[in-house]
């Protein structure tokens, strides 16, 4: 769906094409025996074996003061890279730019100035760009570091991102390209590639002037530069250009995101093609009927063919994103007969924290008096008493399932919980919590990938509710499965910048099932000594089961 195939000879398809020319001759030192590598036709951050005694190694690794440290992404304009930066000791993103599209001054003046423009843009919508510069013939950015995915790793997931979730991305969006506009600054080439995710509920644009660089450099091979799916009409036909042509392309993209499809797909990959299906009105309805009729609005005018017809302002727009958000919040509180429609009712008010358990205490308490009336009288009534109890106490496959947690009996565990799972539904606070055991269940039962992949179900569903009192929880699940889905060693520095307070605490729990796990045992241990020293949270009553097992890992090791 988000490929390039297909895409007219006429548009760039965002894929890098070797130029000869020449280039500067770059050496490395090998870390191993210290022999020295023409690294010069290296790809940055590349695999390479010293030619001396045969050590792999990463080639290019330095650009100026910035080391690289992993590969992110790579596209058309070049890579971008996860980089330390040793002047100002923090990890920052670092875009390098293909080496011809810095090779002539002009460009590389084009660049710095759509770089400083775009470094003045300060908005918590829009990714800040700290420096740049050049460094073996290749221009870079430095950039701040967003690791959550983008907009397009989530479509790719899920096919269809839920309306109120779109639209509260199309409203951050939008003033994020209203702060660039106020600068003299239009992007170009608004797609969700671009739209980067920097936690649950917060989304940032990205790539601001590079495409006008791009762009140009297109056009002079008489070409089109951006994603056809996306690009306004008076790209297609070299008309001028304004704001009003990122907001057909984010229109675009968040029609995209709830239709599960492009608002346009040719069946011809020409440009007449392409010209004719954008010349032809855009109805959301039509592919999602039960869209609400305020987000198609919306929606069908962003993409409307003449930028008159569109909205004349960012501020227009949003007001307009809000409105639509707030009926989608509206219909999911009402009764699924008035929609005519599944909805899922957004809880207005927070639960206590795993309420489905709070009949754990009252149940034990029935349970010992069962135990003592067995005890003292074989009658039938007793026994009828105690049978009565047992089919009460199995009939809630979350409380044995966690029971058996505790017990240490993960196989007996994980079969109940999957029939929690299978109970209760995942837009709910107890939907996930049951997920979440099952997920911990089957990881303890040693299928550390069935594990993972519940996990990943977690994250990809994103939060269970909108309700701003219900946020914190909410990041908490998913932060708890991000790190109990990863596979590398995680150890107390890389859980810095997430909450460890009240219940965020479990997260060093999970966390440190995700090392066990993987026979990361020292790090383990640390996080589970960690947890353990943590003051247990009130509303949890599952806490003790963390704790027991956690115990139970650290003596094992």
């Amino acid at each position: 769906m988000h490929g390039a195939q297909g895409l007219p000879k006429g548009v760039a398809a965002g894929y890098d094409v070797d130029v000869e020319q020449t280039s500067p001759t770059i050496i490395d030192t090998c870390p191993s025996c210290g022999g020295s590598i023409d690294v010069s036709g290296e790809l940055p951050f590349a695999q390479i074996f010293c030619p001396h005694c045969s050590q792999g190694m990463r080639a290019r690794k330095m650009f100026n003061n910035f080391e690289l440290v992993e590969l992110i992404g790579e596209g058309g304009m070049g890579s971008v890279f996860k980089a330390y930066d040793h002047s100002l000791e923090r990890m920052v993103a670092l875009k390098v730019l293909r080496r011809e599209m810095s090779a002539k001054e002009e460009e590389k003046a084009k660049l710095e100035q759509e770089a400083r423009i775009t470094a003045s843009v300060n908005h918590p919508h829009v990714v800040r760009v700290y420096s740049f510069g050049e460094a073996n013939g290749q221009f870079y950015l430095a950039m701040e570091l967003v690791e959550k995915g983008s907009l397009d790793d989530l479509m790719s997931i899920q096919t269809r991102v839920p309306e109120a979730q779109v639209l509260e991305i199309g409203i951050q969006i939008a003033q994020g390209l209203e702060a660039a506009v106020e600068k003299g600054l239009i992007h170009r080439d608004v797609k969700p590639g671009n739209i980067l995710f920097a936690d649950s509920h917060t989304t940032k644009i990205v790539d601001f002037g590079l495409a006008r660089v791009l762009e140009e450099e297109a056009e002079a091979r008489g070409e089109i530069w951006g994603t056809p799916y996306y690009i306004a009409p008076e790209r297609l036909n070299y008309e001028p250009e304004d704001f009003r042509s990122d907001i057909y392309s984010l229109g675009g993209t968040l029609f995209h995101a709830i239709a599960g499809r492009p608002p346009f797909e040719a069946e011809s990959a020409s440009m007449v093609a392409l010209k004719q299906i954008k010349s032809q009105p855009v109805s959301l309805e039509a592919f999602v009927p039960d869209v609400a009729s305020e987000t198609a609005f919306v929606i069908n005018r962003m993409l409307e063919k003449n930028p008159a017809d569109r909205y004349a302002s960012y501020g227009e727009l949003i007001e307009h994103l809000e409105f639509a958000r707030a009926k989608v919040m509206e219909h999911a509180g009402r009764p699924a007969t008035q929609k005519k429609r599944e909805v899922v009712k957004i809880e207005t008010k927070r639960t206590k924290l795993y309420g489905m358990l709070i009949s754990i205490a009252a149940l034990l308490v029935i349970l010992s008096v069962a135990a003592y009336l067995v005890l003292q009288s074989k009658t039938e009534s007793a026994m009828a008493l105690r049978e009565s109890l047992e089919s009460s106490w199995a009939s809630d496959p979350f409380v044995t399932g966690m029971r058996a947690l505790e017990a240490g009996k993960y196989d007996k565990a994980q079969e109940l919980l999957q029939k929690a799972v299978a109970e209760t539904s995942p837009r709910t606070e107890q939907g996930v919590w049951a997920r979440l055991n099952y997920a911990l269940a089957l990881t303890l039962a040693g299928k550390r990938e069935e594990g993972i992949a519940q996990m990943k179900k977690i994250t990809q569903r994103g939060l269970f509710s909108d309700d701003s009192e219900q946020h914190a929880l909410a990041n908490t699940f998913l932060y708890t499965a991000d790190f109990g889905s990863r596979t590398g060693v995680i150890n107390l520095e890389a859980l810095n910048n997430y909450p460890q307070e009240d219940v965020a605490a479990m997260l060093l729990f999970f966390a440190g099932v995700s090392d066990w796990a993987h026979g990361h045992k020292e790090e383990a241990n640390e996080l589970f000594n960690y947890f353990l020293a943590a003051p247990i949270p009130s509303n949890v009553a599952s806490w003790e089961t963390y704790q027991k097992i956690a115990r139970r890992l650290l003596s094992a090791s």
